[in-house]
Order: structure tokens, then C-alpha cells, then sequence
């Protein structure tokens, strides 16, 4: 893990984040063989945010405006970066050789949205982008009147949902040594919060 981190120019300090991240993640598979999924799964977004938290810092804290900094947490901007990278990843890890090679024209543009829409790495983007990984981690650590009207508990985790969450801390940390994933990562990122602030 350390020359992954190395290669993509991490310092110290960063290093001991991922450190951490990967302890939130040992901790969290303890819980997951105990069966006790919800804290397990709250662990694992503070261990993606964590991971997001040096992505940032790689690409040198980008920001979005003053009004959009207001509606988005912190929180969801670590997770914004790491569904960001994700997505960058497997866009070239699908497309790569295409995009690379072939004429950029409406005909690609559409090819890599609707890849980008219809994969695991885009639902997951959206979920994050909408809010609902963060609301669903407070579902994991909370309990409210409202989120169990909205027949929302902590009941619902299973180990499925925890395997995909560690696989992609796993992915982000193994991403982050590629320049060209980081450097699409970040496009996407900052194109995010461009749209998000249309909307809003």
C-alpha cells in the first residue's frame, strides 16, 4: 500500500491517513464476522472518507463555489471524490484504449455517458452525489422516529453490502497511483459539483 502512495506522491501525513482507513476497514470486517453489518458499514464510509480525504489532497483541494460549499458536508465531498476516481477507473479501465485511440465525436461522448449512467461505479457516483451514501450511514449509527416511519433501520445491512464497500476502498487506494485515472478523477469531480450547483 505504502508504494502506491509513493508513486502517486503522497507524503507522510497522508500515508497515516490510509493507515487509518485501512484500520477502519480490519475493524470493520471484525463486525461484519460478527454479523453486526450496520456499524460495519458506517465504519467503511468513514474509512472511504478518509481515503477521499488524501484523494483531495492529491489534486490539491479542488473546491466548488461558496453557495455549493454551503449544501454539501464535508463528508460527502471525501465520498464525492472517491466515487469520482471510481468512475474514472472504470471508464478507462472499459473505454480506455477507445478514447485513447478512437475520434472524439458525439458518437464516443454518448458511448462514455451511457457507460458512465448504466455501471456500478456511475450508480454508486449518483448515490453519493445525491446524498443518500451519507443519509445511509447515519441510518447505520442512528436512531430517529423518522427513519423508522420511512421504514429505514439499521436492520437492513447485509455482509453483501460491506464486501462491495471494502472492494471499493480497495479500488480507490489502487487507483490513486494512476496519474490518468487521477487526473480524469478530478474532471469528473469538479464537473460534479458544477452540475450539482445548476440544479440547486
Amino acid at each position: 500500500m505504502s508504494n502506491i502512495l509513493q508513486q502517486a506522491g503522497a507524503i507522510p501525513y497522508q500515508t497515516a491517513i490510509i493507515a487509518n482507513a485501512a484500520r477502519l476497514l480490519k475493524d470493520a470486517k471484525l463486525l461484519v464476522d460478527h454479523e453486526r453489518y450496520a456499524s460495519a458499514f458506517a465504519l467503511s464510509v468513514l474509512a472511504l472518507e478518509e481515503i477521499g480525504k488524501v484523494v483531495l489532497d492529491l489534486w490539491g483541494k479542488p473546491e466548488a463555489s461558496p453557495k455549493l460549499n454551503k449544501r454539501l458536508s464535508a463528508h460527502v465531498k471525501k465520498q464525492a471524490a472517491v466515487s469520482s476516481l471510481l468512475l474514472a477507473e472504470s471508464v478507462a479501465n472499459e473505454l480506455g484504449e477507445v478514447i485513447m485511440n478512437g475520434p472524439i465525436n458525439d458518437e464516443l461522448v454518448e458511448r462514455v455517458a451511457r457507460f458512465m449512467h448504466e455501471n456500478k461505479s456511475g450508480r454508486f457516483h449518483w448515490l453519493v452525489g445525491i446524498g443518500a451514501v451519507d443519509k445511509t450511514k447515519q441510518v447505520a449509527l442512528y436512531r430517529d422516529d423518522w427513519l423508522e416511519a420511512a421504514g429505514l433501520s439499521a436492520e437492513q445491512f447485509s455482509g453483501g453490502d460491506l464486501e462491495e464497500l471494502f472492494e471499493r476502498c480497495r479500488l480507490a487506494v489502487a487507483a490513486v497511483s494512476d496519474q490518468r485515472v487521477m487526473r480524469v478523477g478530478k474532471a469528473i469531480y469538479e464537473t460534479s459539483f458544477k452540475k450539482l450547483e445548476r440544479a440547486g
